[in-house]
């Protein structure tokens, strides 16, 4: 695996930059549909830990940014900066078809979730060949899920997983959790139109984008069809249950997108994980006290100037540097 990856994936250093605290390398991964764009951020003084950090669902791209819809809370730059600070190198990239890993638009129809999967193992085998002994994988939301079927599938070598704000239950649930707590109790018709959808699309069933209200499109649309599909058949807490490498779990109980069930629930599937909660933590990484949906949009998601919640790195750092 380790020699086809070395032909599949080419890395090329386009710029580094100097700062006070770390070399910044903008990089190319060149991959048989396209190139992987990333940024590896090292301390000066080297470090034998790459740390990748998966972005979540949705157009977020390597910072943790979804420009298109305005927000802009940068939690995986700010959280890049903090670990190197603590002594690892880390590595951030923009996922296919999102920021600069673009692809030709009659391929989006095609992508899959296992797409995704395939990318982060490259990611690793290309770490691996830059000299890095350990490689831990740092998945956000969706990017959580990647990191742990990633891990155990054992394609590559992967030493440590930390999931933040990660999935416990499979997508169709965490879809029905997050639009219920959006569309009800006012707007029951929507909901159970949205609950159809989902089901059909839970048994493999593709939806005509006219049987979709306008109001789900943008969610249900026929070209995420079948990336939404193949997600659907993974269940978090079977997977993690088989995973043997050290696992951090880090749930928000301000998060209102993966409750802190979603924690809770990967913990007890794997009992030799270790569960933090940081009680006004929300999904982006960063304290609110308020548990109101359009009160943290318009503050934490929206906002770099807030930091990362107190305690994060440092429980990241101390997780990471106990492993064996």
């Amino acid at each position: 695996m380790k020699e086809l990856i070395k032909w599949l994936c080419v890395v090329v250093i386009l710029f580094g930059v100097e700062s006070a605290f770390a070399q910044s390398s903008e990089l190319e991964v060149e991959c048989p549909w396209g190139k992987i764009s990333a940024t590896l951020e090292t301390p000066e003084a080297g470090s034998d830990t790459a740390i990748v950090i998966i972005a979540g669902s949705g157009p977020t791209d390597r910072d943790g940014n979804s420009l298109a819809a305005g927000l802009r809370p940068s939690s995986y730059a700010m959280l890049s900066q903090e670990l190197v600070a603590e002594g690892f190198a880390v590595l951030r990239y923009d996922k296919r078809a999102i920021g600069r890993s673009q692809i030709p638009a009659e391929d989006v129809p095609a992508l899959v979730f296992e797409d995704y999967v395939d990318d982060v193992e490259q990611i690793v085998g290309v770490l691996r060949d830059k000299g890095f002994s350990r490689v831990i994988l740092a998945g956000h939301s969706e990017g959580g899920l990647i990191a742990l079927i990633a891990t155990d599938r054992q394609r590559v070598a992967v030493d440590g997983v930390v999931l933040l704000a990660a999935p416990g239950f499979a997508m169709d649930s965490i879809l029905l959790t997050q639009l219920g707590a959006q569309l009800l109790p006012a707007n029951i018709p929507l909901m159970f139109e949205a609950q159809n959808i989902i089901k059909r699309l839970k048994s493999g069933e593709s939806v005509a984008q006219e049987r979709i209200p306008k109001e789900l499109v943008s969610l249900f649309h026929p070209v995420v069809q079948p990336f939404l599909i193949s997600e659907m058949r993974y269940d978090p807490a079977e997977i993690i249950a088989r995973v043997e490498q050290p696992v951090l779990i880090i749930s928000g109980g301000h998060d209102i997108q993966v409750l802190p069930s979603n924690g809770e629930t990967l913990a007890a599937a794997q009992p030799r994980t270790e569960h933090r909660m940081f009680p006004s933590m929300t999904h982006v990484l960063k304290d609110s006290e308020s548990d109101d949906r359009m009160q943290q949009l318009v503050s934490v998601y929206s906002n770099s100037n807030y930091p990362l919640t107190e305690g994060l790195t440092e429980a990241i750092t101390e997780f990471i540097t106990n492993i064996k």
